[in-house]
Parts: C-alpha cells; structure tokens; sequence
C-alpha cells in the first residue's frame, strides 16, 4: 500500500542510527504492517509501527503519517545514510527520487535563495484544466464554489484537413501557462518569444526535449495549438438572499501565435528564431496584476502527475490570504479537482495518493484529514511575501 508515502514503499522508509558510534544503518518496516484501509504509524524518531489505524476512523492520522514517512525519508537523503555498501532506499524509481531530493533541496533553501520562482496565473490556482482528453464533446465544464469554468475547444486541422475538437489537457498545458505566465511577470510584455526560453523553462521542470512522433516537443507543439485554440467563459454566480449577482467573462490564452519552423519540420520539433506568442489583454493583464508564485523545483518534482501540479498550486494561493482555520469539503475537492471521478469515495482516494507528495515538497503547509475533508491553517507561502511584493515592482 503506497498511499501515503508518495509512492514509497513504507517499508524502505524508515531509517535509524544504531548508535552515535556505529555507522548508519536502515532498518524495515514488516510490510505485514501494512494492511488493506490501514496504515501502521511510525514517529518521528522512527522507533518503528505503533499500531494500525483504519482509514475511515481516523482520518487525520493518514496525512501525518504521509508527512512523518516524507519527513524521514528527507532526513535519510539528506544525512546520506546508506545500508552497507548499497543505497538505503535501493527500491525507489528516479522519480521517486528526484520528489525526496527536491523536498530536501526547499527546506535547505527557499525559492528565492535558489533562483526558483516561477509564477501561475491566479485562475488557474482556482479553477483546473482538464485532466484527461475529453475527446470530441463540445465543451467542458469545471466548478469551484460560485465559479464556473466552460472550455469550448480547439478546432484542429491536420496535414490532410480533417477536423477535430482538441481540448488542453494533461501535464504539457499546465507547464506552459506557468512558462507563459512566468515570461510575462518577468518581461512585463504580452508578447512571449518562444524557442530558447521554452526550452529552458522545460528543462527546468525536468521535461527534457526529444524529438520524433512521440516526443516531448511533439507533445508541447500540440498541446500549445489546443490551449491556443481554445476559448474559455468564466461566470460567478452569487445568492446573496434577497438577490442574485452575475459575473462573467470570455477570454483566450493567447490573441495570436506565429511558430516558424524549418522546411520539412512538420511535428513542429525545432521553433525557429522569430517564434512568437502573444497574450490577450485579459489574460496578460490578470497574470501581471496577480499572479502567484511558485518554486519550480516544486513543480518539477510534481511532474507527472496534474492533480499534484493542481494542488501545489491552489494551495500556495490558499495560503497566501488565509487568515485562519479553514475546512474544505470532499465535495468541494470534489468539484475543482474529481473531473475524472464519477464518484466521491474514489476521488478522495486519488487525492489521498497524491497530496502527501504535495507536502513533501511544501513542507510548510499546514494541511490535517478531518471528518469530511481537509482542513487549512494559515501558512508560510513558498515564496516569502516580501519577496511577492519586490518581484512585482
């Protein structure tokens, strides 16, 4: 059972020093510790399982055990135990790794120190693009409280003209817009150039660029035409009592692009000199006025998966206003996160996957499992207020 260990295997996680004098040794967890909807617990001064919890009792202890298993897993990276001769945790994937290496790298290091901050736009923190293909139906529809997100989709064209809905969707469009959205905070113009800032801000998110059908690039220069191409409505919908209030607006993430490319090129792999995309006033306004930063190693490390990019982000817009406890629904998750689950026990089960790796790398969000959902406590943001406040001048 992974759930909790951002999809480390408990029992390689739970090291300990014998003594002062000896060498640093890991010590196991029985994996008959680990039980269908229970989690043993481990301390902090990991002395090893204590117990087992069930998961629809107790849920406040599953995200503190997520955290406490996050937290000794950082601490055996960063004081490289090792076990004999070999790695203590010799069962981890590369991206097991890189999410324990950069939750080391942000505690020894904030953002700014680092050289780390990128930004998102403030929409995209509350309302969430499509986490799957939602294929050929003609519009898309997201809820976050009184808001609505509608996306009517892309017209694409292929080399022998048929047509096709394309909606943005997955990993690829999120980096774009926080590569976008990062560009325009940084130049102050609506005008983004693209070709070697692109690639550089993708190969710091750890998105190396390969050619070919399949391909990163390939990947990038689709996602780009359908997050282009698409058209967004936003409306906010208010009951105050005795009245109700209306608010919407349409807007596109971009007014225009122009993407040279040499002859023969046709999967779109090398963007020449002179590739340009240009925001809409909407868009580019909202993202200057307003953006919220991010520590892109985060982002990095999240990589792979939308839902954890989704939450790494609302929660550092959350926390940059929140002014005191607050609990959010299931339901409410629900709503701006569970598009691709028909139902609520499963997608509280995803997100219960997902968000101890979120606090791994933000490890000073202050986020429990109460009865019903989560609940938030005013936190530290991961770029520092002050430095928001410089950054924006």
């Amino acid at each position: 059972m992974r759930d909790l260990t951002c999809g480390i295997p408990l029992q390689l996680m739970t090291p300990s020093v014998t003594s002062p004098d000896t060498p640093s040794t890991c010590r196991y967890v029985p994996s008959a510790c680990l039980q269908d909807k229970a989690v043993s617990r481990c301390d902090r001064d990991s002395e090893g399982p204590r117990g087992a919890v069930n998961s629809r009792r107790h849920g406040p202890h599953l995200l503190q055990i997520g955290t406490v298993v996050a937290n000794v897993a950082r601490r055996a990276v960063a004081e490289q135990l090792t076990l004999g001769d070999g790695d203590c945790f010799p069962s981890l994937t590369d991206k097991q790794r890189d999410l324990l290496n950069a939750s080391v790298a942000i505690e020894q290091q904030d953002a700014v120190e680092a050289g780390a901050i990128g930004y998102t736009a403030r929409i995209w923190a509350q309302l969430s693009l499509p986490y799957r293909n939602p294929g050929e139906r003609s519009d898309w529809e997201r809820r976050n409280g009184s808001l609505t997100l509608t996306i009517t989709p892309a017209v694409l064209r292929d080399a022998d003209g048929n047509r096709t809905r394309g909606y943005p969707y997955g990993v690829v469009p999120r980096y774009l817009l926080g590569w976008l959205t990062s560009e325009a905070v940084r130049t102050r113009s609506p005008e983004i150039p693209v070709g070697d800032s692109l690639r550089h801000f993708m190969s710091k998110l750890g998105m190396t660029s390969t050619g070919g059908r399949n391909g990163s690039i390939t990947r990038v220069s689709e996602q780009m035409r359908r997050l282009f191409g698409a058209t967004m409505h936003v409306e906010d919908v208010r009951n105050q009592g005795d009245r109700w209030t209306l608010a919407g607006a349409n807007f596109s993430v971009a007014d225009s692009y122009r993407l040279w490319f040499n002859a023969g090129d046709t999967p779109g792999e090398n963007p020449l000199w002179g590739s340009t995309v240009t925001l809409s006033d909407k868009f580019f306004q909202d993202i200057v006025n307003s953006p919220v930063p991010v520590d892109t190693r985060a982002l990095s490390a999240l990589g792979g998966s939308a839902m954890r990019i989704d939450l790494y982000t609302w929660l550092c817009h959350r926390m940059s206003y929140l002014r005191k406890p607050q609990v959010v629904t299931w339901s409410q998750l629900a709503q701006q996160f569970g598009s691709d689950y028909s139902k609520l026990k499963h997608f509280v089960e995803a997100l219960m996957r997902q968000l101890p790796a979120v606090l791994a790398v933000y490890p000073t969000a202050r986020v429990s499992v109460v009865d019903g959902g989560i609940m938030l406590q005013p936190s530290p943001t991961p770029v520092p207020m002050r430095q928001r406040r410089t950054e924006l001048i």
